[in-house]
């Protein structure tokens, strides 16, 4: 399976951003449910073993860096694959993450990262 890009665009004020600096989960209050939505949607694709109905929950932003003179940056959006198993009546949680390099300019949020699902599929 290869990795699969995923890029999403926003506006952010000046002031939103600095808030975004200092704690850069206000990224995901930022974002418009519709948005992180179709995030969730994305990874839920890419997943190669669908076992379990797995939820994509418990999105974090972390590693958070910014370049003021190249205006770029990055970081890594980490989250939690929930299954539940109805059949057996099991639950079960993997942690994942895509790595998101972003141009911040004028208010112009572009952030672009992949996803590769790392489940082993024999």
């Amino acid at each position: 399976m290869d990795a699969k890009e995923y890029t999403f665009n926003l506006q952010i004020d000046n002031n939103q951003f600095s808030s975004i600096l200092e704690d850069s989960n206000i990224l995901l209050k930022v974002i418009q449910p519709n948005k992180l939505a179709q995030l969730k949607d994305f990874i839920f694709d890419i997943l190669g073993n669908k076992d379990g109905s797995p939820e994509i929950n418990n999105l974090k932003v972390s590693n958070f860096i910014f370049d003021k003179e190249k205006n770029k940056g990055s970081f890594r959006l980490k989250f939690d694959i929930d299954r539940r198993f109805c059949c057996s009546d099991m639950e079960s949680c993997s942690n994942d993450y895509i790595d998101f390099n972003f141009h911040f300019e004028n208010g112009d949020f572009n952030a672009r990262g992949s996803y590769f699902d790392w489940t082993l599929t024999n």
